[in-house]
């Protein structure tokens, strides 16, 4: 796997450079708190904000934060994709924060060929898999159509490079019912059509998407913690990595494993740093 977009956090920019509103250096308070600042070599959409329907795109201030796989951090800013619930309020379906982008990246590292992508979100994902140059077409599998014109105010293409663009096919339809046509085989399939992670109904859907879809790889979102959770007692023992790969066997998917340094320890960083964030 390549290793750039899972580096240590680094703060690389200068100290003064990245000024939020009200004047805070965020290395000055990275600093004070003996935390790196956030970084990430992917591509960031400048984002438009804006309403449709139950949805709204929203930026926010800095914080401190916690990445899916490297730790605590400050994070500059994040955009986030709410939608108003029955109770009145409001669910984050996607932001941009230091947890979410690292728990997509294997997907935008390993997309190849057809690749496609379940549940449109912020089109994040969609964007970096599309500058991907192992990726010749991706299909979008969106049911929303307030989503979809949200998309397409937010103006997330007007940012990509015209050949990364032209690979994007947004389709209005039930991720659990799509099938693509015969004369376009999907080789590399994402989901992540979920509100939270690991969803206790998320490894039935995704097998539900693939028997429709009959992807060559696949990734979804949270499957290391889906996988990890009830072997959390044999982490770091002998029989841990051979335990996980049955675990792998017993979905019947073709889960993408590749990762440098090995799957058992790379699934086991991301359970840990889980439980830093919050006991379960």
């Amino acid at each position: 796997m390549p290793s750039e977009p899972m580096q240590a956090l680094t703060a690389s920019s200068p100290p003064g450079t990245d000024l939020p509103e009200g004047g805070v250096d965020v290395h000055v308070l990275a600093q004070a708190l003996g935390v790196p600042v956030f970084e990430t070599p992917w591509h960031m959409p400048p984002y438009q904000l804006g309403e449709q329907g139950a949805w709204r795109l929203l930026r926010g201030g800095m914080g401190l934060d916690r990445g899916y796989y490297s730790g605590a951090c400050i994070n500059g800013s994040t955009t986030a994709l709410l939608r108003k619930n029955g109770q009145g309020g409001w669910d984050t379906w996607m932001s941009l924060s230091p947890f979410e982008i690292e728990s997509q990246e294997l997907a935008c590292l390993y997309a190849q060929g057809h690749t496609v992508v379940m549940g449109l979100g912020m089109g994040w994902v969609t964007a970096n898999i599309a500058l991907n140059p192992a990726v010749q077409r991706v299909t979008v599998v969106e049911r929303d159509p307030e989503v979809i014109a949200l998309f397409k105010h937010m103006q997330v293409l007007e940012g990509l490079p015209a050949e990364a663009a032209a690979k994007i096919h947004i389709v209005q339809a039930d991720a659990l019912q799509w099938r693509p046509a015969p004369q376009q085989p999907v080789d590399f399939l994402y989901a992540d059509i979920w509100l939270q992670l690991a969803e206790p109904q998320a490894l039935a859907e995704v097998q539900q998407m693939q028997a429709n879809v009959q992807a060559t790889l696949l990734y979804f979102w949270g499957q290391e913690w889906v996988l990890a959770a009830p072997l959390q007692a044999l982490w770091g023992g002998q029989g841990w990595s051979d335990a996980l790969a049955e675990a792998v066997t017993a979905t019947r998917l073709p889960l993408l494993t590749a990762v440098d340094g090995g799957f058992a320890p790379w699934v086991e960083r991301i359970w840990r740093e889980r439980l830093a964030r919050k006991p379960v």
